[in-house]
């Protein structure tokens, strides 16, 4: 195709466009188009009819362009029209990265802030992200704690959800209590799988219900509840996924794997080491270099809230010990969390214990990872292969960046699942689903801080903590798409799946979307409204 600069007084709206472009859109591309030009040409007919590119021919008129450049296309009538559909209705299938996205236009507004507004984010929304993307199973440095001598943690509004009450959401039951005393009250072997996330037993946000990982006797009874063959997947922290693994085999699971969730989107919370010593000595480091950062969203700024920036400064050691440490810290990036993949012996051989219990194997073809899906973060060739000895021919892709460009074979079914599943946390949207209803609390009650005080202005505080309003208070809050992905591997057609730490309810969702039953515990009447709010929007939804 060949580009041509044609007059804007020349070009036509499309009469038959259905996408609409409010000011806001409007006012995206008019600053696209402001600072990086015209990158792309608009599609047009042969007599002139813009086919795609309506919003930018609107843009570069009301930013006095007289002309644009354009590539004109062979396709009429209903042709044109279908595609005209298909060019905006391709991007609106397209996801983002929420995490990545995060990372990289916060760095455009340390270069230059005018980038992000070009790129069509506003700082409200930037925002946004950033408070998305800071929620940690990770303790803190002690001794980079914030005080938080002054936090004074609300009280919260009493629960709608009764302790001990039983509650039916469709085909699935939660219960409202201690998962150990419900669990034995379950009958032996009436279970199909465990899909759970535990505590972690790193005290996140103070919570008393995350001082351990579960032990033997949440073990022992998952154990006695699970069908022989059945497989439990729980998730933990990295430092304690050890302890919750040895629970595990000590009442006689067999450990078959550990599952990695891959998720970028950590922050390290880590010590200079060489600014401590300084520190310590009382020693005054050199300023060698200052840049305007994005630090945080100050609830007082702008008449109420806004993106607050500071200056961070480049330091020069000021001590020899200081200068031997330099560039020594305390903690890695942290982007994965890990899961227990374990089963409970077989009665027989596999087959004899799939045919009697439906229960001992995994669920490879239903969880495959599509070629191009970005939950298989891996290489990106594509190999043919020889259908009479297997061997590798040639490759047909070759991998770019971390998702890779694709091109398998018609009849491919997709990779072999791997033991690590990537996708990003869930968003703001994903969490509070369903929680319109709920009473709200400000960021700050929902992290238990008050607000202005040093704790809620720590990042570590948890995600959520600048928002201006909160349904979904719970802090460790798993994507649907994850946890639908271990429901599947696990759990047979038509089974049930236990969670005993049901948490937010992200379990029982999976479960629905996977058309099995799910039997959910949960010790806190508040986050059982929570569950019961979400699980229901994804009944409604179907």
């Amino acid at each position: 195709m060949q580009i041509e600069s044609v007059l804007i007084d020349e070009l036509i709206f499309d009469p038959a466009n259905v996408r609409t472009h409010d000011n806001k859109n409007l006012d995206a591309i008019k600053g696209s188009l402001a600072k990086f030009g015209q990158q792309k040409p608009i599609v047009i007919t042969a007599g002139g009819v813009v086919v795609a590119g309506n919003g930018t021919l609107a843009a570069a008129k009301a930013l006095g362009w007289q002309s644009l450049n354009v590539v004109r296309t062979a396709l009429e009538g209903s042709d044109a029209t279908a595609y005209a559909i298909a060019d905006n209705r391709t991007a609106d299938l397209a996801a983002w990265d929420d995490g990545a996205l995060a990372e990289i236009l916060s760095a455009l507004q340390i270069e230059d802030e005018s980038l992000v507004d070009a790129a069509g984010f506003s700082s409200d929304e930037l925002t946004a992200l950033v408070d998305d993307m800071t929620q940690e199973p990770h303790e803190q440095e002690p001794h980079e704690q914030a005080s938080v001598e002054d936090d004074e943690i609300p009280e919260a509004p009493p629960a709608i959800t009764q302790p001990g009450e039983v509650v039916q959401l469709g085909r699935h039951t939660l219960i409202a209590g201690d998962c150990i005393e419900l669990m034995k009250a379950q009958p032996e072997n009436s279970i199909d799988a465990v899909v759970t996330d535990p505590p972690y037993g790193i005290g996140f946000m103070g919570k008393g219900w995350d001082c351990s990982v579960p032990g033997e006797d949440f073990a022992r009874e998952a154990f006695r509840v699970l069908k022989p063959g059945g497989h439990l997947i729980a998730f933990a922290a990295t430092r304690t996924v050890h302890r919750l693994t040895v629970a595990l085999e000590d009442s006689g699971f067999e450990i078959r794997d550990q599952i990695g969730w891959l998720q970028w989107q950590g922050f390290p919370k880590s010590l200079d080491v060489s600014k401590a010593i300084d520190n310590a000595a009382g020693a005054v480091r050199e300023v060698l270099s200052t840049s305007k950062q994005a630090v945080g969203f100050d609830p007082a700024a702008q008449g109420g809230g806004g993106w607050a920036s500071g200056t961070i400064s480049v330091t020069t050691p000021a001590t020899p010990d200081a200068q031997r440490w330099a560039g020594w810290g305390t903690a890695l990036k942290p982007s994965q969390e890990p899961a227990v993949l374990c089963r409970k012996p077989l009665e027989g051989t596999v087959a004899e214990n799939v045919l009697k219990w439906g229960t001992g194997a995994i669920n490879i073809d239903g969880c495959r990872i599509a070629y191009g899906d970005p939950a298989w973060p891996g290489p990106g060739a594509v190999l043919d292969y020889d259908e009479n000895n297997s061997q590798e021919i040639a490759p047909q892709g070759r991998a770019q960046g971390a998702r890779g460009v694709y091109r398998p074979a018609a009849s491919d079914i997709g990779r072999w699942p791997a033991n690590i599943y990537h996708c990003p946390k869930p968003s703001r949207g994903e969490r509070e689903a369903g929680c319109g209803e709920l009473p709200s609390k400000s960021g700050s009650e929902a992290v238990e801080r008050k607000a202005g005080s040093a704790g809620v202005e720590n990042p570590r505080a948890g995600a959520g903590r600048t928002a201006s309003e909160v349904h979904n208070h719970h802090p460790t809050v798993k994507p649907v798409a994850l946890m639908r992905w271990l429901v599947r591997l696990v759990t047979p057609p038509g089974g049930k799946v236990l969670e005993p730490f049901a948490g937010s309810g992200t379990t029982l969702i999976a479960a629905e979307r996977e058309a099995v039953d799910c039997l959910g515990f949960e010790r806190e009447p508040a986050y059982c409204d929570i569950i019961r709010a979400r699980v229901k929007k994804a009944i409604d939804e179907g």
